[in-house]
């Protein structure tokens, strides 16, 4: 991967770049991990794309990374693309915004009857967390979810300790693909001039269930290295333990590609 023309590096952001937390905006990156992003985004023919259910102006904020560093953003589990070069996404339509309202008036509603169970409010919907909950409440708070949803006419992903209800949708598995079929075409071959090799390469670490859609969009290409981080089923092509270890293969990407770089006939 160090000597591919062109390579994407895509990452989830909770419980890959950052540990979980009671407080979902107490929450910070791995510093070794944003330095190595930095790092690979700024070289030629290397994108870097963070992929997360939150927002991204939040996502952004907690990061420290977006555009402005040459990062982009699919927030909202992809309902969101902040994209390099771009302007940031629209707010939600007028239907949209009033069904958010419905999820987070039911939500509140939730989780004041379920002790343990917190709510959080997000750009497209609402998250119920149950990290603190009983697991009789938690599953309580899972069927909970479904009737709102049902009610909202919108689906619940479930992932861990969590239960998130979204007007948008889409997955951060068919969100990724879009991104990285508009980038074929343009931006690689922009910035990687020296090199007509066709194709691409990505590299993807996540997490959690909802990452699971990338790892099944991208099944089978030898192109892709899909990490999965901790333990759990996973249609991935490789496993590490936790963000430290991460933290370490996007620093050692860093390197390779940056020696790579230099490596390079003028």
């Amino acid at each position: 991967m160090g000597r591919s023309p062109w390579l994407v590096v895509a990452t989830d952001f909770d419980g890959t770049l950052a540990p979980f937390h009671d407080d979902p905006m107490a929450v910070r990156p791995h510093p070794g991990a944003v330095a190595a992003l930095r790092r690979l985004a700024a070289l030629p023919g290397t994108e870097v794309v963070l992929v997360s259910g939150r927002d991204v102006a939040t996502l952004q904020q907690l990061s420290g990374l977006g555009p402005a560093e040459g990062v982009s953003l699919l927030g909202s589990h992809g309902g969101q693309r902040w994209q390099v070069d771009h302007d940031a996404p629209a707010g939600l339509d007028e239907d949209e915004a009033a069904q958010r309202e419905m999820l987070v008036t039911g939500g509140r509603g939730l989780v004041a009857e379920l002790p343990g169970t917190t709510l959080e409010e997000k750009f497209a919907g609402v998250v119920v967390h149950t990290r603190q909950a009983s697991p009789e409440v938690a599953l309580e708070a899972r069927a909970a979810a479904r009737r709102l949803a049902k009610r909202c006419g919108v689906q619940v992903m479930v992932g861990k300790n969590v239960l998130e209800l979204s007007v948008l949708r889409t997955t951060k598995g068919a969100a990724l693909r879009t991104l990285i079929d508009s980038l074929g075409a343009d931006r690689f071959r922009r910035r990687s001039h020296r090199d007509r090799t066709p194709g691409h390469t990505l590299w993807f670490a996540g997490d959690d269930v909802t990452d699971e859609t990338v790892f099944r969009a991208f099944d089978g290409e030898a192109a892709a290295v899909l990490v999965k981080v901790g333990e759990g089923a996973s249609a991935a092509t490789s496993r590490v333990d936790g963000i430290e270890d991460v933290a370490r293969l996007l620093t050692e990407l860093a390197d390779a590609r940056e020696a790579a770089e230099a490596a390079r006939p003028v």
